[in-house]
């Protein structure tokens, strides 16, 4: 009697852990359809920006705008409007032509300690378009001298056709590359 107790118990724990009588609903058919054709491919990616160090902007190159930002294609362009700030300890990163465009974003001169930033940089593999969007900071304090603040990085040559480029959440501009 004890086992015949301890099967009936083992079989009502199978069906319980198995959840009983399998259904065969139309409905569940149908999301788990619907959901399968609703699958679409991520369209937008990370853009590959690296940043170039130890450069400043020339002092005949007067930046009047709040932000300013540049889109160059070639070295004498770039070499026109900055120059290498070398030091004993730093490393200049040179832009390759070949294979990069470079970004660069520069404000007024300041006596405020400015700093700008890349907040994010996107790219849309659908339209081959980037997005680019900046922050600036300033120091409270006033400083004795003035300089002029400046970002630049270089981004990959894909036949991308435009850029837009956004002070955090308002677009500044649309930076075209020449094809």
């Amino acid at each position: 009697m004890n086992s015949r107790l301890s099967f009936s118990a083992a079989i009502l724990l199978l069906l319980a852990s198995c959840g009983g009588a399998t259904r065969n609903n139309a409905a569940d058919g149908a999301v788990a359809n619907d959901t399968a054709l609703n699958i679409q491919a991520d369209s937008g990616g990370s853009l590959d920006v690296q940043p170039l160090n130890g450069y400043f902007v020339k002092n005949s190159i007067q930046v009047k705008d709040s932000l300013t930002f540049w889109l160059i294609d070639n070295p004498a362009a770039f070499d026109s409007l900055f120059g290498v700030a070398k030091t004993m300890n730093n490393k200049i990163d040179r832009p390759d032509f070949g294979t990069q465009v470079v970004v660069a974003a520069t404000m007024p001169s300041t006596y405020y300690g400015t700093q700008i930033q890349l907040a994010s940089a996107t790219t849309d593999n659908l339209t081959n378009n980037a997005e680019m969007h900046f922050v600036a900071t300033a120091q409270a304090e006033k400083n004795s001298y003035s300089t002029t603040p400046l970002w630049v990085g270089s981004i990959p040559k894909t036949g991308r056709t435009s850029i837009k480029v956004y002070t955090g959440d308002q677009l500044s501009t649309t930076l075209t590359i020449k094809e």
